[in-house]
Formats: C-alpha cells, sequence, structure tokens
C-alpha cells in the first residue's frame, strides 16, 4: 500500500473526474438497471456534493486516477422512514478492485465522519444491498445499525442508521 493513497476532500480540480468515476461506478454495480437516464446527484454533482453544506465527497487518487470515493448528501425522504432530522446519506463507496483490502474504504467513510462533525453533521442513513460481498458487515464496523430491511423494486435493501 502506497502511503500517498489518503483520502482528501473533492475540489472543483477533481470535480469532472470524480463525476465520471461515480457514473462508472453506478454502472459497473447495477447494470441492469440503471440504463436510462442519470439521476440528479449525478447531473449536479457539484451543486450536490461540492456546493451544498449538506453535501460532501471524498476521493482517493493514485497519479492522476481516482481509485476510491465515498460521499454524503442531504437525505431526500424518498423511502419511508422516520429518520432524525436533519440527516444526510452516505452514498457512492467504491474501490477499486486492484486497490480493495487495503483499509481505503474505511479510511475515506472516516475522512468523511470526521468532516461532518466540523459541519455539525450528525445522522448518517444509507441502503446497501446483501448481494454488495460484506457490505452489511462494513457498514457495522463503520458504526451504523440496520433499520429496516425491504425489498425495493429488484433488491433486497438494507437501511441502517449511525448518529455520532
Amino acid at each position: 500500500m502506497t502511503s500517498s493513497l489518503t483520502p482528501r476532500l473533492l475540489d472543483q480540480d477533481n470535480l469532472q473526474a470524480a463525476q465520471a468515476f461515480a457514473i462508472r461506478t453506478r454502472q459497473l454495480l447495477f447494470p441492469e438497471v440503471y440504463q436510462t437516464s442519470l439521476p440528479h446527484d449525478l447531473t449536479h454533482f457539484g451543486e450536490t456534493y461540492v456546493v451544498s453544506p449538506m453535501g460532501a465527497c471524498f476521493i482517493i487518487k493514485d497519479g492522476e486516477s481516482i481509485v476510491a470515493m465515498v460521499a454524503y448528501r442531504r437525505y431526500d425522504a424518498r423511502f419511508d422512514l422516520e429518520l432524525p432530522s436533519p440527516c444526510v446519506e452516505v452514498v457512492k463507496l467504491f474501490v477499486e478492485p486492484h486497490y480493495r483490502r487495503q483499509g481505503l474504504a474505511s479510511r475515506l467513510c472516516q475522512a468523511l465522519f470526521e468532516y461532518a462533525r466540523t459541519q455539525n453533521i450528525r445522522h448518517f442513513y444509507l441502503h446497501t444491498h446483501p448481494f454488495l460481498p460484506a457490505a452489511e458487515y462494513f457498514w457495522q464496523q463503520q458504526g451504523f445499525h440496520l433499520i429496516r430491511r425491504e425489498w425495493i423494486q429488484h433488491y433486497d435493501t438494507l437501511h441502517m442508521l449511525k448518529s455520532i
């Protein structure tokens, strides 16, 4: 593992590359569902993750290439859940396969939560899916707990919450 692989807050210089990374990884993870239009957060990436006070994105680069990412954005209440307010949704966690098993995802999350604390953000929601290897376990290790499990469209969906 290279010590230069450290999380950094997304800035304007890396905005286009981060947006492209997020779009590509979304298509890799969910090819059968997401072949139509892109959601608002991906078409308004800078507004959602750089400009908004309820948004943030951390990346890890190796040279000029983004190899890992995690972000949060204002939770939009699209699921029927009773969550504390205000709450952000943790999204876009992806580490390129060659860079996995080096602790990058945990370091990204630690940086994200530390930054959120400085922004007075205390509540984090996410949803994940059991078909993603070790996803539930990973998020439990980050301090999340399961609040609901349900079938949504094509996916068994786990809703999780963390408060700091």
